[in-house]
């Protein structure tokens, strides 16, 4: 029996491009999605504020991740044919139901406190958004709606590898986690993208319909998220090597780039999908 598919996807070097952070090579298999009402959910370190805009420019009705997974955004006037709430914790907030993952944004910065004193980083707590323009290339509006953070909190390491070392430690002992990026450090209150994406699975499989998750993402940061997906996609970087996901039992790797690339992988999943369900009615 063919199962529905759910979609999961990274954002930047995935669905958009590494340089000019366009989804247009992927108009395609977008509408293919829209077409077929599969739910299609981004999966992203931006935040809520910054996802908004790029929603309205995509199309995209579906719920949202937001901050490596530390907080999902599920719009108040959500429908879906397979979606039912789950149970939790949520608060409504500008047109969506919040749940966070692990700890509050302010629970992390009361945690981190007692450590500014022995590192030195700046967190964007302590930026202004001329510092964080400067640092990002953002524009004014940009950087603010970087800063709307909820779950997470982003720092800029300026102390050595040795006292990094160190600081994980002691961060990960008050029950944070630590996630590496290119430019940030991320420190979320133990959450991360496979941990919210199962927690949406469980929405949509309320009935005991069959699911098959399909995720798609670049890098370190989306292994969480490969790892727990029926289908795990790699999309190829232009900047660097593609994560390692040895033993997943349905892997695929692009060949084309960034949102090319993911195209071309939705298509063919969609694609073979139509054409299991084809053969189920013609049996």
């Amino acid at each position: 029996m063919t199962r529905d598919i759910i979609l999961f996807t990274d954002l930047d070097g995935t669905l958009l491009d590494h340089h000019n952070y366009s989804f247009a090579p992927a108009k395609e298999a977008i509408a293919a999605l829209k077409q077929a009402g599969i739910a299609w959910i981004l999966n992203s370190s931006k935040t809520l504020a910054e996802l908004c805009e790029l929603r309205a420019e995509l199309g995209q009705v579906d719920p949202v991740i937001v901050e490596n997974g530390a907080g999902i955004a599920i719009p108040c006037d959500y429908r879906h044919r397979l979606w039912q709430l789950p149970d939790g914790d949520l608060h409504e907030q500008d047109g969506f139901l919040l749940k966070k993952t692990g700890r509050s944004r302010d629970e992390i910065l009361q945690l981190l406190q007692p450590l500014k004193a022995h590192y030195r980083y700046t967190g964007f707590a302590d930026m202004t958004t001329a510092t964080l323009c400067e640092l990002t290339g953002l524009p004014v509006g940009g950087a603010v709606k970087a800063m709307q953070r909820h779950f997470s909190e982003p720092i800029l390491w300026q102390d050595s590898e040795q006292a990094y070392d160190a600081f994980v430690c002691q961060v990960e002992a008050c029950g944070l986690s630590v996630l590496r990026g290119g430019r940030f450090i991320h420190i979320m209150g133990g959450a991360d993208k496979g941990r919210a994406m199962q927690w949406l699975l469980a929405g949509y499989s309320h009935a005991g319909v069959g699911l098959m998750s399909v995720a798609l993402g670049d890098s370190h940061n989306d292994l969480a998220m490969l790892e727990r997906a029926d289908i795990a996609v790699i999309v190829r970087s232009p900047v660097h090597a593609p994560p390692q996901l040895p033993d997943h039992p349905h892997l695929m790797l692009t060949e084309a780039t960034g949102p090319a690339g993911w195209n071309r992988a939705v298509l063919e999943i969609l694609n073979k999908y139509t054409r299991d369900r084809a053969g189920e009615n013609n049996e």
